[in-house]
């Protein structure tokens, strides 16, 4: 399948494309709320501007994908691979992130500078030297034991970083 194809068949009414494979597709400002795009391999793929409002990503790939000012609110991206992606301005905010890999050992963190995460369910999550510049945690369900300090979050940046208490974390501004 392709990236146009995709689009054809969503705009004919189709939501369902559970592990379609589109490595590199070219989908920015595409309007996909609601799609299922369970176990899809998005690896590089350009969806700049694109609205994912509730879609179900569960277990996709999306390492080193464009995601800036991409519409996930709503998302369940369960068990996605997000590493090395540019999540710069995305909306997130109530998506369920619960085991999301945003690192991998050998892609560098993600970047979420000015992302809204506020209610997202971040569960567990591994933001091992992920960019959280003037990120809105606000509300966001994290678990962490030792809160920053845990291996999980090491070498996180957090700059102007709006906590899950509501509180502002400056610790790693330049």
């Amino acid at each position: 399948m392709t990236a146009e194809e995709l689009l054809e068949r969503y705009a004919a009414g189709e939501r369902d494309f559970a592990n379609v494979n589109l490595p590199g597709a070219r989908l920015e400002d595409a309007e996909l709320s609601g799609i299922n795009l369970r176990g899809a391999t998005l690896f590089g793929a350009r969806l700049c501007n694109a609205n994912l409002s509730r879609a179900n990503l569960t277990g996709s790939n999306l390492d080193s994908a464009q995601l800036e000012d991409i519409n996930l609110a709503g998302a369940d991206l369960t068990k996605a691979a997000i590493s090395d992606a540019n999540l710069t301005r995305a909306n997130l905010t109530n998506a369920n992130l619960a085991d999301v890999t945003l690192v991998d050992t050998a892609l560098p963190g993600a970047d979420l500078t000015d992302a809204q995460l506020a209610g997202a369910n971040l569960s567990a999550p591994y933001l091992k030297g992920a960019n959280l510049t003037n990120v809105n945690l606000n509300d966001a369900l994290i678990d962490l034991p030792g809160g920053i300090n845990n291996p999980r979050v090491e070498g996180a940046i957090f700059c102007n970083t709006t906590m899950p208490d509501g509180s502002i974390r400056d610790d790693h501004c330049n």
